[in-house]
């Protein structure tokens, strides 16, 4: 884009041409002081060098000449962001370099130019024209580099979890059963107590980097289990899904929730019980993913944005068939499987009563309620399921906990009212 220049700042910069070996090292000394981590690989640090050396060559030509063309990136400045992708350097660590860069130029140009006999004025009409110059100089060129490291990230990413995803898939087919490469894809000891987890969000979000958004999920989820420093194992089997193994010897639902927040951002998570060695590594995948069937079976009002294996009894086994659970569900329950207030309100009843043990007195505090008003809700639900609480008592506990756990999805209709 055009930009405004001045007889003054084309002198600086046709001054400072001969010179710009030593002027592309002074910056880089300047960048790489503040940014070490950009040079921490010989091989990236002459190619970064050699960035600084063609950028600093093409604005002081384009200053000189008085150039408005659209500034093409260097190719070695395309190259020197492909290489910080495939590291995994942050795209804003590389943009802060160009900042960096931009800054340091611009004060060594106005320095030569106030070393000069010119007048104030002179000095800040060249300041304002090196200004922006610059900016549109650093804008165009930067939005050429970050084409080039999204575009390698992307690839690079994709080469990378297509091959890890074939050797976890071949550890959990049974293809590969040696615990050496469980240790050796994982990054940590396969000894340890792992947690598988799935984590997914709708395609729908309007988020396009959605495997960015569950992987920042992930970090937050593994900081939430308190699993310290040790690595996380994840893959990608599609762009909205991750499978993972977090070390981790225990999994407190409660203590988890408070720690994410209820902020998920779209994003839900089902995660396995602990377990260790290449069978727990199995086991507790298959755990997460029928956590993840049952999340995925529960009607928006019951969707939860965790969903522990560890909390579904005996449900984890019958997960991936919901008609069928529906259809037993409805059987055990009767007249109790109503989608309507004064169901829901007996189910909760019946549910504390069970779950306490048989206990009116535990019932009757934790409801709130007098235990002669638990005791007349629990003869009712009775009269409503057909038969008496105590048959099949087991499998009453376990429809309650379907009903608790997917709403809408394993009742009927509630019922019309009475004309």
């Amino acid at each position: 884009m055009p930009f405004v220049t001045t007889t003054m700042l084309r002198r600086a910069a046709s001054s400072v041409l001969p010179d710009v070996e030593d002027l592309a090292e002074s910056l880089n000394l300047v960048i790489t002081a503040t940014l070490p981590e950009l040079v921490e690989d010989p091989r990236t640090a002459e190619v970064f060098r050699l960035t600084v050396l063609d950028n600093v060559m093409a604005a002081l030509r384009a200053l000189t000449h008085g150039e408005t063309d659209e500034f093409p990136a260097p190719p070695v400045a395309l190259e020197f962001a492909r290489r910080l992708a495939q590291q995994g350097v942050p795209i804003t660590t590389m943009l802060r370099a160009y900042r960096i860069g931009q800054e340091a130029f611009q004060q060594r140009i106005i320095a030569w130019i106030a070393a000069r006999n010119v007048t104030a004025n002179e000095v800040a009409d060249a300041a304002m024209a090196l200004s922006s110059f610059a900016f549109s100089f650093i804008d165009r060129v930067s939005e050429q580099v970050v084409t080039a490291y999204l575009r390698e990230r992307d690839t690079w990413m994709r080469h990378r979890n297509a091959l890890r995803l074939a050797r976890v898939q071949a550890l959990l087919d049974g293809r590969n059963s040696d615990a050496e490469e469980l240790e050796a894809v994982s990054g940590f000891p396969a000894t340890l107590p792992m947690v598988g987890v799935v984590v997914w969000c709708g395609r729908e979000t309007g988020e396009p980097d959605r495997l960015g958004v569950l992987e920042g999920h992930l970090t937050r989820l593994a900081s939430a289990l308190d699993t310290g420093p040790r690595p996380v194992l994840s893959v990608a089997p599609d762009d909205s899904t991750l499978w993972a193994w977090i070390p981790c010897p225990a999994v407190d639902p409660v203590s988890v929730t408070d720690r994410m927040g209820e902020e998920a951002d779209g994003v839900r998570t089902a995660v396995g019980e602990p377990g260790a060695g290449l069978d727990g590594f199995r086991l507790s995948h298959r755990q997460a993913r029928r956590a993840q069937t049952i999340a995925l079976a529960a009607d928006p009002a019951h969707a939860s944005p965790l969903m522990v294996s560890s909390q579904l009894g005996p449900l984890a086994l019958v997960g991936a068939e919901v008609e069928d659970l529906r259809a037993w569900v409805q059987s055990v329950l009767g007249g109790l499987v109503y989608d309507d207030e004064h169901c829901a309100r007996m189910r909760a009843t019946v549910w504390a009563y069970l779950s306490s043990g048989h206990s009116l007195n535990t019932a009757a505090a934790e409801l709130h309620l007098h235990k002669n008003t638990i005791q007349y809700r629990i003869r009712k639900a009775e009269e409503v399921r057909g038969r008496p609480l105590s048959e099949g008592r087991l499998d009453v506990e376990v429809a309650l906990l379907a009903c608790l756990l997917l709403g809408s999805t394993v009742l009927s209709p509630a019922r019309p009212p009475h004309p």
